[in-house]
């Protein structure tokens, strides 16, 4: 699964949703029919972490994509001294 940029889905990447509005985190990664059944969902998306709501549920089929921030590995490299 990729984001509408292109760039790969990962878990863990840091994200935006709401238009770019909300930060978020990459949880699960549901994509296969077995994913979809564990996670009691219709269609492929994306498990995100957000403060302001918790656990969500963000479809693929969404007019509203989640917007890729940043991947944890690549901000690592910015705090070496």
């Amino acid at each position: 699964m990729n984001y509408s940029s292109g760039v790969p889905v990962q878990l863990g990447d840091h994200v935006a949703i709401e238009h770019g509005q909300t930060p978020g985190r990459v949880t699960d990664i549901v994509e296969a029919n077995v994913d979809m059944a564990q996670s009691n969902v219709d269609e492929p998306g994306l498990m995100i972490e957000s403060a302001p709501f918790g656990l969500v549920f963000w479809p693929t089929s969404s007019p509203d994509p989640v917007v890729f921030v940043y991947r944890a590995s690549q901000a690592s490299g910015s705090h070496d001294a």
